[in-house]
Order: structure tokens, then C-alpha cells, then sequence
């Protein structure tokens, strides 16, 4: 499948999930913690720079969401809005660490934290999911493509982006988009090095997620 997806920050939380309370249907609350490793044979800080990302098409990641964990992978430009293809595979709770660890075996082992606490609403058959992340507030509009024959990625684009309208949402070109990572990843609390750091003392502070 092909997922389409537009982002944008959100100045006003509380506002805007008001707003979505009112007018689109709720779907659930997601607790979610994010290990997003950066491309193997960089320092961190290297792999994390705004020259690096835009021409990184691999997104990996091991996460864990309302305790159920999954390893994800997208192809594909990283922009603030994109099409982009996406695998999820499921595992069991107990195999997040092993997953992690075969990821570290391979190289992987750098990157990004994610926690964050996310409200997921449906509008005009788009998905919004508004999330705090403890750093920056933000919103991701998406949409899937099934048939790439019969549905044209830069067409539902323009549509989720004319839907944002309807809530005060803009959202960012791709330059906004980067400035917005730079911004997290100034918090070295939210960068992770698995060369240096131990992942049982990672999962230990983010305990409440697990």
C-alpha cells in the first residue's frame, strides 16, 4: 500500500482537539514509544542533519503502541507531504528488545526517541492524528492508496491539504517540514545510541510504555 501524508505543527492543542471533538469522529487515543534508527556509517549528529534527511528514503522503526509493538518500515522521500510506501509487521510484546537487537547486529543502532500521546479522528474519510510529543505539537493527515491506477497521489494531497483548512491546520513545504525536525532534535534526551547507551535503561525510563 501507498500512504499519503501531510503534516503541519499545531500552535493551539487543546483548540484544535476541541475542534475535531465537535466535527470528526473519534477513533482512539494511542500512547506510543518510537525507537527511529538513522542510516548505519553516520555519527548521530551527522545522520540527523536536514542534508541527510532529505535524501534518506529508508524510515525505520521499532515501536510499541497502546503495549502492542511493531516493527515499521516506509520508502520514500521525506517531506512534509508525501506518498510513501509502508510495511507494518506485528510482533510479540516479549520479541520488541530481539527486534532491536537484530537491527543493532545489522548496524542500525542510532537514532531518534518518540513518545508521544496521540488523539486519531476521521474527517471526509481522511485520518487525523493530533500529537503531543513532549517537544513540538504537531498533526498527521493521511490517506491510503490501494489502487495507484485509479488514484493519484498528488490529487489526495491537495484534498487532505483543502480538508486542513477546515480546522485552522497548515500545513508545512518541505523546507517548514525540516526546521521542524532540527527543532526536535536539538533534545539530546530524544537521541539514542545503542553503541553507548544500554536499550534495558532506555525502556526503564520510558517504563510507562511498556
Amino acid at each position: 500500500m501507498i500512504e499519503v501524508e501531510v503534516r503541519g505543527k499545531i500552535d493551539h492543542f487543546e483548540k484544535t482537539l476541541e475542534e475535531f471533538r465537535k466535527k470528526a469522529k473519534f477513533i482512539e487515543e494511542k500512547d506510543r514509544f518510537t525507537l527511529l534508527f538513522a542510516r548505519p556509517g553516520l555519527e548521530l549528529k551527522e545522520a540527523i542533519k536536514k542534508e541527510t534527511l532529505q535524501n534518506e528514503k529508508v524510515d525505520l522503526k521499532v515501536r510499541i503502541t497502546n503495549k502492542k509493538p511493531e516493527i515499521v518500515v516506509k520508502y520514500g522521500n521525506v517531506k512534509g507531504s508525501e506518498s510513501r510506501k509502508e510495511v507494518l509487521i506485528p510482533i510479540n510484546k516479549e520479541d520488541f528488545s530481539k527486534a532491536v537487537e537484530l537491527f543493532k547486529f545489522l548496524e542500525w543502532n542510532k537514532g531518534k526517541i518518540q513518545a508521544t500521546k496521540t488523539f486519531v479522528f476521521v474527517y471526509n474519510d481522511i485520518e487525523f492524528a493530533l500529537v503531543k510529543s513532549g517537544v513540538i505539537d504537531y498533526f498527521e493527515a493521511e490517506k491510503v492508496i490501494h489502487d495507484t491506477k485509479k488514484e493519484d497521489a498528488d490529487d489526495i494531497i491537495r484534498e487532505i491539504q483543502n480538508t486542513c483548512k477546515e480546522f485552522d491546520l497548515n500545513p508545512v513545504n518541505e523546507d517548514d517540514f525540516f526546521d521542524l525536525l532540527d527543532e526536535f532534535n536539538k533534545h539530546e534526551d530524544r537521541l539514542f545510541d545503542l553503541t553507548k547507551q544500554d536499550l534495558d535503561d532506555i525502556k526503564e525510563k520510558w517504563k510507562e510504555y511498556f
